[in-house]
């Protein structure tokens, strides 16, 4: 399970490349009922419980990991020890752990189970692996991100794949589409091998035809790696797609998520610069007579920010949002004016965060853990036919770490599986303001865009001296929307 983050995204990339083939847009139309009409639980935990093995074993007895050396002395150490804060890296914790948390949700929720009837199963598999299937003490950490983030990668992989599956193809299109539902959702289309639909005609396609808008870019990035460093440039590739765009037909949770991804590489580097997530729970519209529109909803958020820099009191920023749920309010004008004008604004309680720490560095992990709250603006602009865009995202997130260690403790004569805090004792604000103007061409597809970013990170310690960081980063990208 613990495998470089460089896996995940690399997997992320082909299967997003690869939608947009099949993304057609086509009537709009929601399948409220699930593929499956009966609930499968055996074969759900089933599932789960053979991934986890899966896995084990190829920890066990290919890498021959040391966290993979169980017995039975292990598992009752586990459950006498009890949970407590791990010592991972940022990406392993916040971005491995919910994706392998996506594939137990998957074998609920393609077994026709909904949204919230399938997150604890997702819980059923963190539990089964921290607690029976590692010699390390289970990890509180995993376990919510697994559950909560899991959850959201979950249901978006679930969505993305069923925009690729047709039950009424045949021949090679089948072939290739069933291949790919499988690089998308593996559990999914394991249960589709399972009940034989993987190779079932039917004249109902079973296709998800909400609209998908996916713009691919790419282009250079200049940023400072670490403190007092001059900017240097990376090479960088973002993804954004949006699912039902005009948030038309909310009904359930996650009948409308954006998606953001953004990775560099440069200076024998590769590695994933942000990742944000945004997803309904439960939405209200309310049109308005003179054309435009007010939402209110329930959202739940997953964002993530990293910096390729990996020294102690060198990395310039480094934060995350796992568990994150609140209000937001969005409006947009009337859609025949010439200048369109969309406005969100959420508010959010944070259940579980990381920030960068500049004291804190054991293990892996050079971050603390914490809980709190944020509040996060988008604005968008656009004008001429759609064709000249000014995008404006403003985040504000302010983290407190209260399990800490005492004053004066030496971490580093500490035995790990000994060390259970969230890291220094505090208090952690982290801001980050982007702006994006640029052009669209509505003929060919393609854009080209400039975009500056402002980042913040201000820390109070109880035990150390505060320390604030500010950078800005610049890039420039042109892209292609599907």
């Amino acid at each position: 399970m613990k495998q470089t983050v460089k896996h995940i995204f690399i997997y992320i990339t082909v299967y997003l490349l690869a939608l947009p083939c099949h993304a057609q847009h086509q009537p709009f139309e929601i399948k409220k009922k699930p593929l499956h009409p009966m609930q499968r639980t055996l074969i759900s935990l089933g599932e789960i419980a053979g991934l986890n093995l899966f896995v084990w074993s190829y920890d066990r007895y290919v890498m021959n990991a040391d966290f993979a050396h169980i017995n039975m002395g292990t598992i009752r150490k586990n459950f006498d020890t009890g949970f407590v804060w791990d010592n991972d890296q940022l990406g392993t914790n916040f971005i491995m752990h919910p994706y392998h948390g996506a594939l137990y949700f998957n074998a609920a929720r393609s077994n026709g189970f909904s949204y919230f009837q399938s997150i604890p199963f997702t819980s059923f598999g963190s539990f089964m692996w921290e607690c029976f299937l590692e010699n390390e003490a289970p990890s509180i950490n995993d376990f919510i991100a697994t559950t909560a983030a899991g959850s959201m990668y979950g249901e978006i992989i679930y969505r993305l794949s069923g925009k690729v599956i047709n039950n009424s193809s045949k021949g090679a299109n089948r072939v290739f589409r069933e291949i790919l539902t499988g690089v998308i959702s593996p559990t999914r289309e394991l249960n589709r091998l399972i009940t034989g639909e993987a190779w079932k005609y039917s004249k109902i396609s079973s296709t998800d035809h909400t609209p998908v808008d996916f713009n691919l870019s790419a282009g250079v990035r200049w940023l400072q790696p670490e403190y007092n460093h001059p900017y240097s440039p990376y090479a960088q590739m973002s993804l954004r797609l949006v699912y039902n765009k005009e948030k038309k037909e909310i009904e359930l949770p996650f009948d409308w998520f954006s998606l953001g991804l953004r990775f560099c590489a440069g200076q024998k580097s590769f590695y994933v610069n942000q990742m944000d997530i945004t997803g309904v729970l439960w939405n209200r519209y309310y049109p308005q007579k003179n054309g435009s529109e007010w939402g209110f909803g329930i959202y739940q958020h997953f964002d993530y920010w990293d910096s390729p820099t990996h020294e102690y009191k060198k990395t310039p920023y480094r934060f995350a949002q796992v568990l994150a749920l609140g209000p937001g309010v969005y409006y947009k004008n009337k859609k025949e004016r010439k200048l369109q004008f969309n406005w969100e604004f959420y508010i959010t309680g944070i259940g579980l965060g990381g920030a960068l720490s500049d004291f804190y560095w054991v293990d892996m992990r050079d971050y603390n853990f914490g809980s709190g709250f944020s509040t996060d603006s988008k604005i968008k602009i656009s004008a001429f036919n759609n064709s000249i865009r000014f995008n404006l995202s403003a985040g504000n997130y302010s983290l407190f770490t209260w399990a800490g260690y005492q004053k004066n403790r030496n971490l580093y004569d500490e035995k790990l599986n000994d060390l259970n805090v969230q890291g220094d004792e505090g208090y952690t604000n982290f801001t980050s303001i982007e702006t994006e103007i640029g052009y669209w061409s509505n003929q060919y597809k393609w854009n080209i865009s400039f975009s500056p970013e402002f980042i913040n990170r201000h820390t109070k310690y109880k035990y150390h001296p505060s320390h604030n960081y500010s950078t800005w980063s610049f890039s420039i990208n042109a892209g292609y929307t599907f």
